[in-house]
C-alpha cells in the first residue's frame, strides 16, 4: 500500500487492485492536485476544500463517491463511514447538516486506514469504537474547521494507532506541526518522503511512528 499527501486534507491511497483519493480540494482554492486517478472518491464533507470530486481522474470507469456514513466495499478496499460534527456545532443556532461530517475507515491488504479530514470536535464513542482499529491515522492538524493541535493529538492517543500521519498545514510554516509533535509527547518525526510504502509487517502494538509525506 503507498499514501501520498495531494495538498490540504487530500490524500491518495493505492493497493494492488485500487486507489483512493481522500477529500480532494477544488482548483478555486489551490490551483489543482494534478488530476490524480481513482476507483474511489470519499468526501468528508461539502466544501471546497473537501468536495473538489471534478480534480480527480477516472482510474477505470467513473469512480465510486462516497459522502457519508455506511460501509461499502469496493474492488477489495472496505470502507467504514462514521458521523462527526464540525467545529462550530455546539452552537444550538447552526444547522446539523451544515456541520455534519464523515471519518472514515479503510481496510486494504490487512492494513486500517483512518482518514480524520472532517474532524471538528472529539470524535463520540461511537466513532472511537470503529477508528480505533485504524493502525495508520492521517489527520489535518492546521485547518479552519478542524481540531486544535492539541485537542487533535488527545483524539489520536485516545485510538492508539502505530501510525500518526499529519496533513492540512503548511510545509513552509513548523509551528502547526511542532505544537502537534509536542503534544503526541514528544514522538520525533521521520523525515518527509514524497509517498509511504507500508505493508501488515510495519504496523503493530509495538510501533509508535509520525510520518510525515511532502505534499505534491
Amino acid at each position: 500500500m503507498d499514501l501520498t499527501w495531494l495538498g490540504f486534507a487530500a490524500t491518495r491511497m493505492r493497493t494492488r487492485n485500487a486507489a483512493v483519493v481522500m477529500d480532494p480540494y477544488d482548483k478555486s482554492v489551490a490551483g489543482t492536485m494534478g488530476r490524480p486517478d481513482a476507483h474511489i472518491i470519499t468526501v468528508s464533507h461539502d466544501d471546497r476544500h473537501r468536495n473538489g470530486v471534478a480534480q480527480v481522474a477516472p482510474a477505470d470507469g467513473d469512480p465510486m463517491v462516497l459522502t457519508g456514513p455506511g460501509e461499502y466495499e469496493i474492488r477489495g478496499v472496505i470502507v467504514e463511514g462514521v458521523r462527526c460534527s464540525l467545529r462550530g456545532a455546539e452552537d444550538p443556532d447552526a444547522d446539523p447538516k451544515a456541520l455534519g461530517s464523515t471519518l472514515w475507515l479503510y481496510e486494504a491488504e490487512d492494513v486500517r486506514v483512518a482518514h480524520l479530514g472532517g474532524m471538528g470536535v472529539p470524535p463520540s464513542a461511537a466513532a472511537l469504537d470503529v477508528l480505533s482499529h485504524a493502525d495508520i491515522v492521517i489527520v489535518p492538524i492546521a485547518m479552519p474547521d478542524t481540531l486544535n493541535g492539541a485537542d487533535t493529538a488527545k483524539a489520536i492517543r485516545a485510538l492508539e494507532p502505530s501510525i500518526v500521519i499529519p496533513v492540512g498545514y503548511d510545509p513552509a510554516d513548523e509551528t502547526a506541526l511542532k505544537a502537534f509533535v509536542s503534544a503526541m509527547a514528544g514522538t520525533p518525526p521521520e523525515e518527509p518522503v514524497s509517498r509511504f510504502t507500508v505493508t501488515k509487517r510495519d504496523v503493530g502494538d509495538d510501533v509508535k511512528r509520525i510520518v510525515l509525506l511532502e505534499a505534491r
